[in-house]
């Protein structure tokens, strides 16, 4: 076994327009840390795979597909054996147009070269490594924002290779949305993942990598819909950004140092990596003349509340439903061609998501495209016939939230029509199926 890592800046140029918050119009003022591309390269048998994570907020399929050709033509990795995601910060720009205004040609242009330097720079370092697995417990970090009794993952893992002459890398992973940062924030930061990570590389004197979970409801405890509306929820600093962070990366560190050898080699036979391509159904959606209806009833409902002096609370309600509104109106004219979603282009009846997992001894990663609740991630973990899998969101394409099929009963922002909010109430049992079969069949490849 042989393991290499590297890192690239990808840091914007000024006034980069950033991703994540629709309330925010404001472009980025400043830099307050940097934001890089990490990529780790395992090598056994002869057989590399790669993974590379970005602090950005999403990766689209078609820039996924770039980065991935430029990787094989630089390290020789092949697009089924490179898996690509993002730590889903909302301080960042975004490689296409769904929370942001569209990225600058050739910042993209430029990013899907350094994601490339970073994996063939990693290839170089190959080292010999043995691994070990850490797992440890945060339990005051994530809170779902759906429900306040509801399911949380707390379970940090450490992945950690101890290589021959060279640092060690670690790859941590936790579910929770980098979004102590609001949409009042105009600079570009990793949020609470910036200082994990730097925590536990001065701690370790080693190389660290987060990885995302399934957290489309998890974040650390704040509302989304007062988020979507551009409301202040106080707590949303800096200070309080490296305070979850250093409280993540303690534990990471303690999880670290009561790891235990993993199993020698990536597979003892068979498969390193499969992936599958799943065809995601999209929900209908209203008419443009439906949609335009619901915006101007929102509206005027909304004027006779203000004008009546309703109370702060109607009001507030009211004006998240004429927001609500406005997405489905865009909606609405994206599926009539007025502009492209994803990797499917407008008026498209479906898409198309990847699901990727590659194996490492006992341990299986899982990348999923989208925006997964924790339940998913939590389900498919259980379901796994791996001793320790690890569900990576964000990967490998952006397909937006996909709540299970009870949420959307429930309603809530995950679930309201939207460009980032699209996906049918089937698609979560297609794509967590299509996941266990992957599963299933690599591990039958051990046996």
């Amino acid at each position: 076994m042989r393991v290499g890592c590297a890192r690239t800046l990808i840091t914007p140029p000024p006034g980069a327009s950033l991703a994540g918050f629709g309330a925010r119009q404001e472009r980025a003022q400043g830099v307050h840390d940097d934001l890089y591309a990490r990529a780790l390269v395992l090598e056994d048998s002869g057989q590399r795979i790669a993974l590379a994570v970005c602090d950005l907020c999403d990766l689209d399929a078609g820039f996924v597909e770039e980065a991935r050709r430029r990787i094989q033509e630089r390290a020789g990795i092949r697009a089924a054996s490179a898996m690509l995601a993002a730590t889903h910060t909302h301080a960042a720009p975004a490689t296409f147009a769904l929370y942001s205004l569209p990225p600058d040609p050739g910042w993209l242009d430029d990013l899907a070269d350094r994601v490339a330097d970073a994996v063939a720079s990693a290839a170089r370092d190959l080292a010999p490594a043995t691994l070990a697995l850490g797992l440890g417990r945060e339990d005051s970090v994530a809170r779902n924002r759906r429900r306040p009794d509801g399911s949380v993952d707390p379970t940090v893992t450490v992945l950690r290779a101890e290589r021959t002459g060279a640092p060690p890398a670690f790859l941590l992973h936790y579910a929770c949305h980098p979004t102590v940062l609001g949409p009042d924030n105009l600079m570009v930061s990793r949020d609470y993942v910036g200082f994990t990570v730097d925590a536990v590389e001065r701690a370790t004197g080693g190389w660290t990598m987060f990885a995302n979970g399934a957290s489309g409801d998890i974040n650390v405890g704040h509302s989304a819909d007062r988020s979507a509306l551009g409301l202040p929820i106080p707590g949303r600093t800096f200070e309080r950004a490296e305070e979850l962070g250093l409280r993540l990366a303690r534990e990471a560190h303690r999880a670290h140092a009561q790891a235990r050898p993993m199993e020698a080699g990536l597979l003892a036979a068979g498969r390193r990596h499969v992936r599958r391509h799943v065809a995601v159904p999209l929900r209908p959606g209203p008419s443009l003349e439906e949609a335009r209806a619901e915006v101007k009833t929102c509206r005027r409902h909304l004027e006779v509340l203000e004008a009546g002096g309703a109370d702060e609370e109607a009001a507030t309600a009211a004006r998240l439903e004429l927001l609500y509104a406005g997405l489905g109106l865009e909606w609405a004219e994206q599926r009539a061609g007025a502009a492209g979603v994803g990797a499917a282009g407008a008026g498209a009846e479906g898409e198309t998501a990847e699901v990727q997992a590659f194996v490492m001894g006992d341990v299986a990663l899982v990348g999923l495209p989208g925006e997964f609740f924790v339940e998913s991630g939590l389900r498919l973990r259980d379901r796994s016939p791996f001793k320790h899998t690890v569900v990576i969101g964000h990967a490998n394409g952006g397909i937006g939230y996909v709540p299970p099929a009870s949420a959307f009963a429930e309603g809530g922002y995950e679930t309201r029509l939207a460009p980032w909010s699209r996906v049918a109430p089937e698609t979560e049992g297609l794509i967590h199926a299509a996941a266990a079969r992957l599963l299933d069949s690599l591990y039958a490849s051990t046996r």
